[in-house]
């Protein structure tokens, strides 16, 4: 049995990242750039305006000139002549502002008279409502970094600048296998002593939540044979393997079993933590495997604090763990030595208070819940009022 720690550091040092491929931006989401991103132009890559208004030389205005207009310039289709003493143009936003031209008054500051511009903006100052060339970035300067996760916000500005596609790390496919016999699915008449299978359903929204979409679950009978069937199947297929259930040592457990007659390298087996302590982790070629317990509050314990980092690591995460902050704990938590405890909480990222409802079948808590409050192995009581660690959920 291994400490949360040890089983932690072992995953992000069993797991390599992934392999990079090459996307269009819009199939981009989510992913891990692989490479830096260096911008093939100056954006804006001219002049333009930042507002519906008039251009003109600031040194006219100064000295009282009288200004005529001339002119207009749009969005793709610039005035193509200089502005001289004495004269202006209609310029719309995102217009290049023309040759000789300095300053944009906005068109709400100005009245016109026989086609001459009166300026009426007492705050107007030389450059005004002009955005500069390369003022967003320069050609040759790094636009995004390898490491950075795409968004619709990081995608749209490497469009702006041209990028159409992008090198990143691959995400993983993912096998989801749910064991037992009492499984029936959700919307069926429940038989007597039967049980809703519910593990899938939270894994594999869970991982499509963190970016994970080729995603395939199999429900299996605690049949040895058909278990063995379905996982040699899956490691031709799929980067990780899910087992939810029969990890323990039950007369019907035969997924500990199978991993070494299959000479999987256990990396662990067994974690000192509460819920999910019959957690399992192994390696076999470049497959990774998770024995995941029964219990569904375990099943997604183990899968927040262990697989999301591997999942993570896999597509590129430099920081793949659940982000971890302190707060002041709202009621006092009691508990023996020995294991570390990840409760279900709610916090306002101020202070956590720890749910009712920590059992390993409870469901309902985890509803209600936005992080863990991390209980180290060694330590009985927090007091209220003192410092806890919470892990926060996505």
């Amino acid at each position: 049995m291994v400490t949360v720690i040890e089983a932690r550091n072992a995953v992000i040092n069993t797991v390599q990242q992934g392999k990079k491929e090459i996307l269009s931006l819009s199939k981009s989401s989510g992913c891990i750039l692989a490479d830096d991103i260096i911008s093939p132009i100056d954006s804006p890559s001219f002049d333009n305006s930042a507002m519906d208004g008039y251009a003109f030389r600031y040194d006219d205005f100064i000295n009282q000139l009288e200004i005529k207009i001339i002119g207009e310039s749009a969005a793709g289709k610039s005035f193509s002549k200089k502005i001289n003493q004495g004269e202006a143009i209609r310029i719309f936003t995102g217009a290049e502002i023309p040759v000789g031209a300095d300053t944009v008054v906005m068109q709400e500051k100005i009245s016109i008279v026989n086609e001459r511009l009166i300026i009426q903006d007492d705050k107007i100052f030389v450059g005004a409502n002009i955005r500069r060339k390369g003022s967003q970035i320069k050609k040759k300067e790094c636009a995004l970094k390898k490491g950075t996760q795409l968004n619709s916000g990081s995608i749209g500005f490497l469009a702006s600048i041209g990028i159409s596609k992008v090198k990143v790390f691959s995400k993983s496919k993912v096998a989801i296998i749910v064991t037992g016999n009492e499984l029936q699915p959700p919307g069926t008449k429940l038989k007597p002593g039967n049980i809703y299978e519910s593990n899938s359903v939270a894994l594999q929204t869970a991982l499509q939540s963190d970016g994970i979409n080729f995603i395939k679950t199999f429900i299996v009978k605690d049949n040895k044979k058909s278990i063995r069937s379905v996982f040699k199947k899956s490691m031709k297929q799929f980067d990780f393997i899910l087992f939810t259930g029969g990890i323990s040592v039950g007369d019907y457990d035969f997924v500990g079993r199978i991993m070494e007659e299959e000479k999987v390298k256990t990396i662990f087996y067994k974690v000192k933590q509460k819920p999910g302590k019959p957690l399992y982790f192994g390696t076999k070629n470049k497959n990774y495997i998770f024995g995941l317990p029964g219990n569904p509050a375990s099943v997604l314990t183990c899968f927040y604090e262990y697989v999301i980092p591997a999942l993570r690591k896999f597509k590129g995460f430099e920081n793949p763990f659940l982000k971890s902050i302190s707060v002041s704990l709202t009621k006092t938590i009691n508990k023996k030595t020995g294991l570390t405890h990840f409760m279900k909480a709610a916090t306002d990222y101020k202070t956590a208070t720890p749910l009712e409802g920590q059992e390993s079948f409870i469901m309902k808590s985890f509803s209600d819940s936005n992080c863990f409050i991390v209980v180290p192995e060694e330590v009985e009581t927090i007091n209220e009022g003192e410092s806890v660690e919470i892990h926060l959920l996505p």
